[in-house]
C-alpha cells in the first residue's frame, strides 16, 4: 500500500512562490560550461538555497569551476546520492536570456536543462525540512559544473562513491511525455588531429601532402562505422582546417563522437576509433587522437527496475502517469551506474527544446516533481522504497 502524504503537497504549494523565484534567479544567470563566472554564481544561488542541515564542499578545476558537495550523514545508513548540475550550454543571447512565464510553460536558456531539475531537487529538500523529516535522512548531494561538456573533472566525484551509497536519484529533465529515465547510452567524443604540408598548390613542387584530403578519408571512415541496427552509430560534428583554396592544406580538425547502448560492445567501439586514427591514407600525413570526454552506459539492474517500479507505483498513487524512458543522450547517471549504484534519471520537470529559444517546462510538473521526490525519499526512510530484485524486474532483465 503506497503512503498517502497531503501535507507534501499542502507545503509545496506554500513555497510556490520561492521555487519559482529561486528558477528565475537561477536562468537569469548565464552558467554556458565555459563561463567560469557564471556557472560559479548559479553555484552561490545552490550553496545558499540548500538546508542547513547539510555539511557543505567544494572542489575547483583548472578553469576556476566549483562543483559542490553537500552531505547530511542523517541515520548512518549508506547514503542516497540527487544530483544536478549547474552548467548549461546556452551561451549568451541578447534576446532569450531571462525565464519566462507562458502560463503553462516557463520558458528560458537552461530551464529544462537542467535548472528545472535543480529546483526540483532543492526544493523537495527544502518541503522536507519544513516538514520536520530531513534531518535523520543520509544523503549526499552533488551539483557539478562541467555536465554539459563532459564532466572531465567532477566524473570522479561519482564514481569514487561506488561501494558507499545506497542508490542515486539524477534530477535531469523529464521528457515532455511523462518519463524518467532508466537507460542511456555510452559515449566517446574524440577530436583528430591531421597534419599534413602548407605549399602554394599554383606552384606545388612534388607530392600533394593534404591534411584536408586526409580528413576527408576520415570522415568517411568515421561515419561508415553507424551499424543498421543503431546499436552503435557515430557523428562527425565539427571540422576546420585550411587556409585557402590555392593552399594546400598544412592541418585539419575533426571533432567525432561515438554512442552504444551496449558496454559489450565498447572494447570494439574504441579499437575501431583508434585504428581509424592510425590508418592514414594520404602518404606524408601524420594524425593523432585525442580522447575529449567519455561516459559509460547506464544500463539497469534489478536494483534500478526495483526503484523504477516502485517509482511509477508511487506516481500512480499521486495521480501522475510515469513511463521508462531509454535516452540516447548521456548524464552523470551514466558515472553512477558505471559505479554500480542503482539509479534512476529524468526526474526533473518536463519540458523540451534544449539548447534552443524554444527551452520550457512544464510548470505544473515543477511541482508535482518536487512532491514525488520528496515522497520517494520518505518512502526509502519508511522501508517502502527498497533496492532488491522483484520479479518484475527480473523477468526484465531475462532472468
Amino acid at each position: 500500500m503506497i503512503k498517502q502524504r497531503p501535507y507534501l503537497q499542502d507545503r509545496i504549494q506554500r513555497n510556490r512562490d520561492a521555487a519559482l523565484n529561486l528558477l528565475a534567479d537561477m536562468v537569469n544567470i548565464n552558467s554556458f560550461s565555459h563561463n567560469p563566472d557564471g556557472v560559479n554564481q548559479v553555484g552561490e544561488l545552490v550553496k545558499q538555497a540548500m538546508p542547513a542541515v547539510f555539511q557543505y564542499s567544494f572542489e575547483t578545476n583548472a578553469a576556476g569551476v566549483k562543483h559542490h558537495c553537500f552531505i547530511n550523514k542523517g541515520d548512518g545508513r549508506p547514503p542516497m546520492v540527487l544530483a544536478g548540475h549547474i552548467d548549461t550550454l546556452c551561451p549568451e543571447n541578447a534576446s532569450f536570456n531571462r525565464l519566462v512565464d507562458e502560463g503553462e510553460v516557463l520558458r528560458g536558456p537552461g530551464v529544462n536543462d537542467m535548472k528545472g531539475g535543480d529546483v526540483v531537487l532543492i526544493q523537495a529538500l527544502k518541503t522536507l525540512e519544513q516538514t520536520g523529516e530531513l534531518d535523520p535522512l543520509p544523503l549526499i548531494c552533488i551539483f557539478n559544473g562541467d555536465e554539459e561538456i563532459g564532466s572531465p573533472t567532477s566524473g570522479p566525484m561519482f564514481t569514487a562513491l561506488r561501494g558507499r551509497a545506497a542508490a542515486a536519484l539524477v534530477f535531469e529533465c523529464g521528457g515532455p511525455a511523462d518519463t524518467v529515465v532508466t537507460t542511456r547510452k555510452g559515449v566517446a567524443r574524440y577530436r583528430i588531429h591531421i597534419r599534413g604540408q602548407s605549399s602554394h598548390f599554383g606552384n606545388l613542387k612534388g607530392a600533394k601532402i593534404s591534411a584536408i584530403e586526409e580528413l576527408a578519408h576520415k570522415i568517411i571512415a568515421a561515419e561508415a562505422m553507424n551499424r543498421p541496427d543503431a546499436s552503435v552509430v557515430t557523428n562527425v560534428g565539427r571540422v576546420t582546417g585550411g587556409l585557402a583554396a590555392n593552399a594546400v592544406a598544412a592541418e585539419a580538425v575533426m571533432d567525432f563522437e561515438a554512442r552504444y547502448w551496449n558496454p559489450g560492445l565498447e572494447p570494439e567501439v574504441l579499437r575501431q576509433i583508434d585504428e581509424l586514427a592510425a590508418c592514414v591514407r594520404v602518404p606524408g600525413c601524420q594524425a593523432s587522437l585525442e580522447r575529449l570526454s567519455y561516459r559509460p552506459p547506464m544500463r539497469p539492474g534489478a536494483a534500478t527496475l526495483r526503484m523504477f517500479d516502485h517509482i511509477v507505483a508511487r506516481g500512480r498513487a499521486m495521480g501522475m502517469r510515469i513511463i521508462e524512458e531509454k535516452r540516447g543522450g548521456v548524464s552523470d547517471a551514466c558515472w553512477l551506474a558505471h559505479a554500480g549504484i542503482p539509479v534512476i534519471d529524468g526526474l526533473g520537470p518536463l519540458g523540451d527544446d534544449d539548447f534552443t529559444p524554444q527551452e520550457y517546462i512544464r510548470k505544473d510538473t515543477l511541482f508535482s516533481r518536487i512532491e514525488l521526490t520528496a515522497n520517494l525519499l520518505l518512502d526509502w526512510r519508511d522501508g517502502e522504497l527498497t533496492f532488491s530484485s522483484s520479479g518484475t524486474a527480473t523477468e526484465r532483465l531475462g532472468g
